[in-house]
């Protein structure tokens, strides 16, 4: 199997699934990067990740070792060269929710003696998982779960990747320095305009992962895609469905009508590179007219309907 990395984003559920990763893989199987400093993070990341920054070098020695998963509280970049976007995964969780139960850890195991609102104003604090996970890379994930449907992450989680980390509940914090429903309104449209972006994106992603659950439910396939650009009158972009032997059918559909279609065929050396579906064959462009507006033609995975993420700004 090739190795997983999960971005573990602090406060996410992270605790109760290292556990299960545990289960599965084996604790001499997961290889940890919590920093530097951290007595937690293996020695080959030191090594090579933190001390001679040589990618190279530290991915023949997580094969040598025998590792088959790499977890931590680390940028998705850091390792998007080794092991690819593709096989990443990551737990969001609801913002807000997220912010003040990170304050409440640290008020609890650190002595922490910062004011809340001190605390989510730091810039290091604001969308934290969107920078984690990457502005531009998140599409491409492997798998992004919800701590909210914890659940039925682990189950399509399980199904993607083939394993069977088992469903545990863990570290959960009874005491709490801040409560949620505490805050006041201020306090929350604060945190709500501050970490904006992050709200966004985790609409967007909890848009798909629901789509996902859907087509699970109904035994029919996910397809993974973005649209990444529109010039020259062609609307690009990439798809790749879970049978990655399958060549997605799109088409491009304005007021329910459909204007446009093709199959997501077209090499993309990045996808290739990345070792994702189909060899890099999995692009796609749709001819459009450059008269239509495009904000109102959506893109959609012919056979089920599900809509194709809009990425073009």
């Amino acid at each position: 199997m090739k190795p997983i990395v999960f971005v573990h984003i602090p406060k996410t559920a992270g605790t109760s699934f290292r556990q299960g990763l545990d289960y599965f893989f084996g604790k001499k199987k997961i290889c940890l990067d919590y920093g530097v400093n951290s007595a937690k993070t293996s020695s080959i990341v030191k090594s090579w990740v933190e001390s001679e920054r040589d990618g190279w070098h530290f991915a023949n020695a997580f094969n040598r070792q025998g590792y088959q998963l790499l977890t931590g509280h680390f940028h998705s970049a850091k390792y998007a060269n080794i092991f690819g976007v593709g096989r990443m995964i990551t737990f969001l969780r609801d913002p807000v929710q997220r912010v003040v139960s990170e304050y409440n850890h640290l008020v609890k195991n650190s002595d922490h003696e910062e004011s809340f609102q001190s605390f989510y104003r730091r810039p290091e604090n604001i969308n934290r998982q969107l920078r984690l996970v990457g502005r531009k890379s998140w599409a491409e994930f492997g798998f992004i779960g919800f701590v909210e449907s914890y659940k039925e992450s682990l189950r399509l989680l399980n199904r993607k990747f083939n394993i069977d980390i088992p469903y545990l509940r863990k570290n959960i914090n009874k005491d709490k320095a801040v409560e949620s429903c505490m805050l006041s309104i201020g306090q929350i449209e604060e945190l709500k305009s501050l970490n904006a972006e992050e709200l966004e994106f985790y609409n967007r992603a909890r848009f798909q992962f629901d789509w996902h659950l859907r087509l699970n439910n109904a035994k029919v396939g996910y397809v993974s895609g973005s649209v990444t650009s529109f010039e020259a009158g062609k609307l690009k972009g990439w798809a790749i469905a879970e049978n990655l032997h399958e060549a997605v059918l799109i088409q491009a559909r304005m007021g329910g009508n459909v204007i446009a279609e093709c199959k997501a065929n077209e090499y993309r050396p990045y996808f290739k590179a990345q070792e994702q579906g189909r060899g890099g064959f999995v692009g796609f462009s749709l001819e459009i007219d450059r008269d239509i507006n495009i904000n109102t033609i959506e893109c959609v995975v012919a056979a089920t309907g599900q809509p194709i993420l809009n990425n073009v700004s």
